[in-house]
C-alpha cells in the first residue's frame, strides 16, 4: 500500500508515536501506563512504517545503527577536528560503497536483540532488593531526580525493560507476518 499521503502522514506521525510512548513509559511508574503501554504505542509506529514500505525498508531505516564515529578530543584544535571530520566521512562514503559492492551486511538491530535487552533489565532490576537484604522485585528509589521524568528507581528500570520486551515481541511479529 505505497501511497503518497500515507507514506508523508507516517513520517510525520513517527516521531509523535515515539515520543508518546516515552511519556506513556516514565508516567508509568505513577499512573496508569509504563512499559507495556509504551512498547505497544512505539511499536505502532513501526507497524504503520511497514505497512507503507514494507519489512525490509523499515529495518533498514528505522534500525540500522551507525557505529562509525570520530570524537571531538580535547586537546585539539577545531579546525584539525573539522579536517578529521571530513576524513572520517570520505572514509564512511568509500566503506558504504564496499560494503554493497561485497554484500557485506550492516549491523542492524534484530527484533530478537530487542527481547533479550529487554528480558536481561526487567530481570536484573530486582536484584537491587538482593543487594539490599530484601525481597527479590522490592521497590528501591535513588535519592536524586531526573527532568521531566522525575525519580528514578527500580520500577522505573523494570518498565523500561519491559518496554524493550513488547517492542521487540510486536516487532517480530509484524516482521513475520508481513514477509512475502
Amino acid at each position: 500500500m505505497k501511497t503518497l499521503v500515507l507514506s508523508v502522514a507516517i513520517k510525520l506521525l513517527i516521531p509523535v508515536f515515539l515520543f508518546f510512548s516515552l511519556y506513556c513509559l516514565f508516567r508509568g511508574h505513577n499512573h496508569p501506563g509504563g512499559g507495556f503501554i509504551g512498547g505497544l504505542i512505539a511499536s505502532i509506529a513501526f507497524i504503520f512504517h511497514t505497512m507503507v514500505h514494507g519489512p525490509n525498508r523499515t529495518i533498514t531505516s528505522l534500525l540500522k545503527i551507525n557505529l562509525y564515529g570520530f570524537e571531538h578530543q580535547p586537546n585539539q584544535s577545531r579546525s584539525l577536528f573539522l579536517m578529521r571530520m571530513q576524513r572520517v566521512k570520505r572514509w564512511r562514503r568509500r566503506c558504504a560503497l564496499d560494503d554493497k559492492k561485497s554484500g557485506k551486511p550492516d549491523f542492524r538491530l534484530d527484533p530478537f536483540d530487542l527481547i533479550a535487552t529487554g528480558l536481561l533489565v526487567a530481570a536484573t532490576s530486582g536484584i537491587v532488593g538482593f543487594l539490599l537484604q530484601e525481597p527479590y522485585m522490592s521497590s528501591s528509589w535513588f535519592a536524586f531526580s531526573v527532568p521531566f521524568i522525575g525519580s528514578i528507581g527500580t520500577p522505573v528500570i523494570f518498565d523500561i525493560g519491559v518496554y524493550l520486551l513488547v517492542l521487540g515481541v510486536v516487532l517480530k511479529i509484524t516482521f513475520v507476518m508481513s514477509e512475502e
